[in-house]
């Protein structure tokens, strides 16, 4: 489609994989790239917009999302599938890593240093899941509302450099697809114990709302088991503060 928004993602890059991006649907504006997804119910098929009005992050949070300058997108994927956040987190992490080092923090944001640069939004509808990505590309630290600016960050931030969009996506897509191939081969304890390293939780003392303790472990869904003072309790989501 023909474009009026200044764009690198067109034309749309050809990733080298076996499911994912096989099919790239391009939308200068959208209400929400995992909305499209799930609404596709079509397996593999990737929806990129330059903006969303309605993205959105962990417990209903607007998403911030400028045309031209991040990447969002969302991949349409048929279930069952186990682990899909587990292996959305990692496959980021390491598309990108070889020039900047990103680390994961629990459950699926990614940072830089202590910036956030990310985040993974992984949603269900039936037996179908839309696979979400948000990452500040291009960004300036006066491109985030004075809200964001102290906590928010970007590649280009992180690097003093200009990102090609388009590379970076075609980047992620391949890693994406890996990854989801690994959990379609039956991997999925291998992929969630790779990104319980990566979270680098376990041990820590964790403070969120009444509940106060170590990290002792995680379950298969990826929650947090809390040892505190009346006992082991189980946090599976929410914003958390490390104890220092």
């Amino acid at each position: 489609m023909s474009s009026t928004i200044a764009t690198d993602l067109l034309p749309l890059p050809q990733p080298q994989t076996d499911s994912i991006g096989r099919h790239i649907h391009y939308f200068e504006e959208t209400d929400s790239t995992n909305t499209r997804a799930l609404e596709a119910r079509a397996d593999g098929h990737v929806f990129v917009a330059e903006r969303q009005t309605a993205g959105r992050g962990r417990h209903g949070k607007r998403w911030h999302s400028l045309p031209g300058l991040g990447l969002w997108f969302s991949v349409s994927l048929a279930g069952p599938l186990c682990g899909a956040n587990f292996a959305a987190a990692l496959a980021v992490r390491d598309a990108v890593s070889p020039v900047v080092p990103l680390t994961i923090r629990w459950p699926n944001d990614i940072y830089v240093n202590e910036r956030k640069v990310g985040g993974i939004l992984v949603e269900q509808r039936h037996d179908w899941f839309a696979l979400g990505v948000g990452v500040n590309v291009n960004h300036d630290r006066a491109d985030f509302p004075p809200t964001l600016r102290y906590r928010a960050g970007s590649l280009a931030m992180a690097t003093g450099q200009r990102w090609e969009r388009a590379q970076l996506l075609k980047t992620m897509l391949e890693h994406l697809d890996a990854m989801t191939m690994r959990l379609r081969r039956g991997e999925c304890d291998s992929v969630r114990a790779e990104w319980v390293v990566a979270c680098d939780i376990i041990g820590r003392h964790i403070r969120r709302g009444g509940v106060s303790g170590q990290v002792t472990a995680m379950d298969d869904d990826g929650a947090l088991l809390v040892r505190t003072d009346t006992g082991v309790r189980r946090v599976a989501c929410g914003d958390i503060s490390i104890v220092r």
